[in-house]
């Protein structure tokens, strides 16, 4: 027994050595070569970059060239093409040295290395007219490095980073130099339209007649929408930013599906700080204008004039969308700008398929009454008006107030006094509060896609008023033994829970008692 597991451990070891030989002679014949190399780091090529003139890569089958002249770089094929003069510098800059690790010797087949049909090559010209080629091969799956030649010598081949290649080893629009995207937040939006070719319009906006202050419109259709839910909607343009380059010829723009396209229009504020410098200046005696605040003591400097306004603007932008790539993405660009790019289809697809029932507010009616001139409420044949005063009255004195500081007659001795009425007749607050509280909190269990038509009179009517333009009705009606339904004169409906409607009710009955 013993004997058995002597020679199966023996046969492991075996086996576990000739694995290691296998890998090592494997790796060895992959790059025969390598054993007649030079490990000592060396420099395998640098030139005087500031003098190129033209440079070419070529890479997965496209050729691109590029000049410079008057120190500036341009795409040979296309000198409208926005190239990005930074990032071109830069990724020139990269031949300036190219150091090697290790430079192989007497290399006998470049299929080897991949240098028989090259990853990347790299043409170069400089102004006394000197010509140089690179071309990278292979990555070495030990090192990570890629085999590079000089000049087609193919009896030197070097061992540079890889990330030479991968530099070089680009797409045309990774050059080129976007123009920036507005920075635009939800905070600063006022309005937001979408416009789909042959189709309402859609708009949302802030507007002082809606409940909410945000409010939805797509045709004869308006609804008071809820400022949370836009918000969330309006974070979106925040994050809106451009994707890959696609053209700077505007003639294409049929091609890209922007002759008819979808319109995305921003309205938006900016705020911004100006100085406003009101100091008094005076004419030296050889004409030039001084500061007279010059002439005061130091101590006196804090006491300039000097104040900093704050300015708001009123802007737009609108961000045309055309067709899509093999990927979704939209083609895309702003009216204001040239260039053609693309955007994901997932940054703007919220705009382009709003739903309304998502960004409606899920109250009834949430009107604050301080908000109001006055509320009606039609219930049982009797009508009820609601209104209030805002005044400024002189502040009741106490004993209290003769042990005050002189200091207090900078004091106001008025204060402000609101009286709420209702028909004329002066009520408690606390009382108006108990049920007009039920009434703006109501919240909807179900809007619904279509508005019922009723042939009974509503069993109770709500009317909201502000001079500035809000008229909002809400009527009640009863639906079934659950709900109540409500319909409002913005030509929508909702189904309400029936409890909530008794509770109105029987905080309503409550208040006019007291008033009895």
């Amino acid at each position: 027994m013993k004997k058995k597991n002597i020679g199966l451990i023996a046969g492991i070891v075996l086996l576990v050595v000739l694995c290691v030989v296998y890998f090592v002679l494997h790796n060895h014949n992959a790059n025969s070569s390598e054993a007649d190399s030079t490990d000592t780091a060396t420099t395998a090529f640098e030139t005087d970059t500031d003098k190129l003139t033209e440079l070419t890569v070529t890479t997965e089958g496209q050729s691109y060239t590029f000049t410079k002249s008057d120190d500036k770089w341009s795409y040979s094929a296309d000198a409208s093409f926005p190239l990005d003069q930074s990032n071109f510098e830069e990724l020139a800059g990269k031949l300036k040295s190219i150091s090697s690790d290790r430079k192989l010797k007497d290399a006998e087949a470049v299929s080897e290395y991949g240098l028989d049909a090259p990853v990347v090559q790299v043409s170069i010209k400089n102004s006394d007219d000197e010509t140089h080629t690179l071309e990278f091969g292979a990555v070495n799956d030990m090192t990570s490095n890629c085999y590079m030649t000089v000049d087609n010598d193919t009896s030197k081949i070097y061992m540079v980073a890889s990330d030479l290649e991968t530099a070089f080893n680009f797409n045309l629009s990774d050059l080129a130099e976007k123009e920036s995207f507005p920075s635009i937040t939800a905070t600063t939006v006022t309005k937001l339209t979408v416009e789909k070719q042959g189709e309402e319009a859609e708009v949302i906006e802030k507007s002082d007649s809606a409940s909410t202050g945000w409010s939805y419109t797509k045709g004869s259709t308006q609804r008071d929408i809820d400022s949370s839910n836009t918000s969330n909607l309006l974070n979106g343009i925040s994050s809106l930013s451009w994707g890959s380059f696609v053209s700077a010829d505007t003639s294409k723009l049929a091609e890209y599906g922007l002759d008819a396209p979808t319109k995305i229009t921003i309205d938006y504020q900016v705020t911004e700080a100006k100085d406003s410098d009101d100091s008094d200046t005076s004419t030296s005696e050889d004409g030039t204008s001084e500061d007279s605040s010059s002439n005061e003591d130091a101590e006196n400097d804090s006491d300039s004039d000097s104040t900093t306004e704050t300015v708001t603007t009123n802007k737009q932008e609108v961000l045309l969308l055309g067709g899509q790539d093999s990927s979704g993405n939209y083609y895309a660009k702003l009216e204001s700008q040239s260039n053609i790019y693309t955007i994901s289809s997932s940054s703007v697809e919220s705009f382009l398929n709003i739903d309304v029932k998502t960004l409606v507010s899920n109250y009834v009616s949430n009107y604050i009454f301080a908000d109001l001139d006055r509320v009606t409420i039609q219930k049982d044949g009797e009508s009820y008006e609601f209104t209030k005063t805002t005044e400024e009255k002189a502040k009741e004195k106490d004993d209290s107030d003769d042990s005050k500081s002189e200091d207090s007659d900078t004091e106001s001795d008025t204060e402000t006094v609101t009286t709420y009425f209702m028909n004329g007749n002066e009520i408690k607050l606390e009382d108006f509060s108990s049920f007009y509280s039920n009434i703006s909190s109501l919240e909807c269990q179900e809007w619904l896609d279509e508005v019922p038509e009723t042939q009974d009179e509503p069993e109770m009517t709500v009317e909201f008023y502000k001079e500035n333009g809000v008229y909002f009705k809400v009527e009640y009606y009863p639906y079934d033994s659950n709900f109540y339904l409500v319909k409002n004169n913005q030509g929508t409906a909702c189904l309400v829970n029936k409890m909530k409607i008794k509770e109105i009710e029987s905080s309503f009955e409550k208040f006019l008692e007291k008033q009895n």
